[in-house]
């Protein structure tokens, strides 16, 4: 896979929220329901990468043997990944799009979620735009997929989740120790959301350096 295809996705994709807050009014409701449903998104697309992996030997790779199809265990993880996903939105948008949301109009948060908002569409567009060239190119054109084994996607936790765990608790306190009632106090949401975007896209970088976007790209 190009390296430098896969470094501008990664940039782009971490400044949309950046974007988001700077010229579209967005919250850090937005911000971390952006990052969260991408992680919904990558499920999907890992859910085909179980079916499809058939973890042949790297040194005895066979392409006329019968495919086999993971279907069970890609179904399994596919509906685990998609209960935690529900399971951490209530507190996004009870907490974050809710309680600690500044906004006076409490109606973008349940906007967004049914998709109303453009913008954020458009990120999710060049979300699920990215996962189809990665599994396009980075694990059916190449072949990846003959050697791989479905356990190396069928993991329930990975780093992003725990990156934006961080960002989260990290942003939250440094908006309120930080910035509130100071003279920084309007960039509160900047600092939240940018503190968020900075820590995933190194975590991207760095993944994509180590393990050859396996992970990151997933």
């Amino acid at each position: 896979m190009n390296k430098g295809i896969n470094l501008a996705l990664i940039i782009i994709f971490n400044l949309v929220p950046i974007f988001g807050v700077a010229f579209y009014n967005w919250q850090p409701f937005e911000a971390f329901w952006f990052f969260w449903v991408e992680t919904l998104v990558i499920a999907i697309f890992n859910t085909i990468r179980i079916v499809f992996s058939q973890g042949q030997p790297a040194t005895a790779v066979n392409t006329q043997r019968p495919l086999v199809y993971h279907i069970n265990k890609g179904i399994k993880y596919l509906f685990i990944r998609i209960a935690i996903f529900f399971f951490y939105a209530i507190f996004i948008i009870v907490f974050v799009g809710f309680v600690a949301n500044t906004s006076k109009d409490k109606g973008t948060v349940l906007g967004t979620i049914l998709l109303q908002n453009q913008f954020f569409n458009v990120g999710l567009l060049i979300s699920f735009s990215s996962q189809c060239y990665y599994l396009i190119t980075g694990f059916l054109k190449n072949g990846s997929y003959l050697t791989a084994s479905p356990d190396e996607y069928a993991a329930i936790f990975d780093g992003r989740q725990l990156v934006i765990h961080v960002a989260i608790v990290l942003g939250a306190l440094g908006s309120m120790f930080l910035t509130k009632q100071t003279a920084l106090g309007n960039y509160g949401n900047i600092f939240i959301i940018s503190l968020l975007c900075i820590c995933k896209c190194f975590f991207d970088i760095a993944d994509s350096n180590t393990t050859g976007y396996k992970t990151a790209a997933e």
